[in-house]
């Protein structure tokens, strides 16, 4: 049976020790959560990528797009290229080691307007149409590389659901859930060789639905609007505030991951993807949400949070189970039974790095030891002065975006 995120909530609350909760309730005597929150909110405008960026790295696959119309000869409104993973949900970040980052896009075939029915057949031929460029097939996509840019992209041919044909929509692995049915894809898988259900949309849709509810009392809230009425440091439209609190711990929680690898404390290869972080705090997020919890403070939220994940992964007839909410049987944690429990204990690993960073954080009590413990721990040393400067490893723990806008309208590419 499939268990509600309400109730993994609560059998998480069972088994969390509440450390961070104790720790934050000890601090409120003696500091202001308000000096946590500022510095927080440095760490989260440095990890933002720069608007111009993301704007044309956005042109970039709006101009893929228009390049498969010409050289395939398909109907211009056969087709549509959008942004989908962190791109379109305002979680996409920086890189510690300034390597590039990935901006993911959804290509949208009309199958039914076009000759192509096989899977590989409309796979490759996306390949031979884009040989212009520097590309590598992956499971799903093709990655397209742009020499001297600071991003990469992921391009995925897919075809709507509704559009395939009965027949072959019968052969097309997995189904959508119930929730957002409506813009489940079907895409290229590989290593199969056959179609799977996929729905990115759906899942960009869930976490900005889950972000938009509220969990923080309405004072801080009026505080935070209160500011921006005064101008008093206005968050930019491009960043996230520090209130959208389920948006900056996906974007906070993956830099530690990244910071986690850097310092040797993971590798890469079994850390938790970006993915499974995401899932697992949206899941938390509408676990508390449905239960009507309520937060004082953003600070509260997030560490919260923190302590809730570990325990959030269900267990299904002794499989390691994450679901994916937008298709039924899709499991983000599939390959954490094929490892012998490698990347089940790093995700443990990481979650227990996190507390303690989150604990060492917590137990600072001024202003300017409070901004170089945050600084330390998410590697943003310039966070206070806007600067770019990387934090040296081992300071603390000693080794051992802003979203992509869709393609414009027009020429079918909406």
């Amino acid at each position: 049976m499939t268990t509600t995120y309400r109730q993994l909530v609560e059998s998480a609350d069972r088994l969390r020790e509440h450390t961070l909760e104790k720790a934050l309730r000890s601090q409120l005597e003696r500091s202001d959560v308000a000096m946590w929150a500022r510095a927080l909110h440095l760490v989260n405008r440095h990890i933002t990528i720069d608007e111009k960026i993301v704007e044309f790295a956005a042109q970039a696959y709006y101009e893929l797009g228009h390049h498969l119309v010409t050289a395939l000869k398909w109907p211009e409104d056969a087709i549509s290229v959008l942004p989908q993973g962190s791109a379109s949900t305002q979680t996409l970040i920086a890189s510690p080691t300034r390597a590039k980052f990935d901006i993911d896009a959804v290509c949208e075939v009309d199958l039914s307007r076009v000759e192509a029915r096989d899977p590989m057949q409309f796979f490759d031929e996306v390949g031979r149409a884009l040989k212009d460029w520097a590309l590598e097939a992956k499971n799903r996509c093709w990655r397209i590389e742009y020499t001297n840019e600071p991003f990469y992209i992921d391009f995925t041919p897919a075809v709507p659901l509704s559009k395939i044909p009965v027949a072959v929509r019968e052969q097309v692995r997995l189904r959508p859930s119930t929730r957002y049915h409506e813009t489940a894809l079907a895409v290229v898988d590989r290593p199969t060789q056959s179609w799977k259900t996929s729905n990115p949309r759906g899942f960009a849709a869930w976490i900005n639905d889950q972000a938009q509810r509220r969990v923080l009392r309405m004072s801080f809230v009026e505080q935070e609007i209160l500011a921006k009425r005064a101008d008093v440091d206005p968050v930019p439209e491009q960043e996230v505030p520090l209130s959208d609190t389920l948006r900056v711990a996906i974007r906070l929680f993956k830099r530690h991951r990244d910071m986690a690898i850097r310092r040797n404390h993971l590798t890469s290869d079994a850390a938790p993807i970006s993915v499974t972080i995401v899932t697992l705090l949206t899941q938390c997020y509408e676990g508390m949400a449905d239960s009507q919890r309520q937060f004082d403070h953003p600070i509260e939220l997030l560490l919260t949070l923190a302590e809730t994940i570990p325990h959030m992964v269900e267990n299904r007839n002794g499989q390691y189970w994450i679901a994916n909410p937008t298709v039924d049987g899709e499991n983000f944690a599939e390959r954490w039974n094929n490892d012998n429990g490698e990347r089940y204990l790093s995700f443990r690993r990481w979650c227990k790095l996190l507390e303690n960073d989150l604990l060492t954080i917590l137990a600072a009590t001024d202003a300017d030891t409070i901004r170089q413990r945050i600084q330390t721990v998410f590697g943003c040393t310039g966070a206070d002065s806007n600067g770019d400067s990387i934090l040296p490893l081992g300071l603390l723990a000693p080794s051992r975006p802003k979203s992509a806008p869709p393609a414009r309208p027009g020429q079918g590419l909406a």
